[in-house]
């Protein structure tokens, strides 16, 4: 009687194993950008790393140079606000609309794809799956017009 009851028991456990894996699944695939990025600390990181890649670069650190510690951290904040309130997370972007802030920078196409080269290195870096990577990297393309001057 007992093996009865646990196989009895174990053959109506299993549908609703499966049937919460599959509502996971499918949530998973249903939340946020922001959600599927780790949240506010993978952001973050994310964009910490870009940083470093780009102030190291021999052309775009021009962007970084002479400027105090306090300015680099609070221009990395808006660029993580930015990214969290794209992507659905719980931030507001208070910084100014991409146009105004990068007007009279000079950015060029080279030095966006140089941005977006190092985007993809640390988003390789950190393991960031494909469907990720490639609606971070749509979502950083939406702006590209904003920044980039042309010649």
């Amino acid at each position: 009687m007992l093996k009865r009851i646990r196989k009895s028991a174990l053959l109506c456990i299993i549908p609703i194993a499966f049937t919460l894996t599959t509502a996971t699944a499918q949530a998973d695939s249903d939340s946020s950008l922001y959600s599927r990025l780790g949240g506010f600390d993978a952001i973050s990181a994310v964009v910490d790393d870009v940083v470093l890649q780009i102030a190291a670069d021999e052309k775009l650190g021009r962007f970084w140079a002479h400027r105090g510690d306090d300015g680099i951290t609070r221009e990395k904040q808006l660029i993580v606000d930015f990214v969290v309130a794209k992507a659905g997370g719980p931030l507001y972007y208070t910084g100014r609309e991409m146009k105004l802030s990068h007007k009279g920078m000079r950015i060029s196409q080279q030095d966006w794809d140089t941005l977006i080269t190092a985007l993809k290195n640390t988003l390789g870096k950190f393991g960031v799956p494909a469907r990720e990577s490639q609606e971070v990297l749509e979502f950083f393309d939406s702006t590209r017009a904003d920044i980039v001057e042309k010649p």
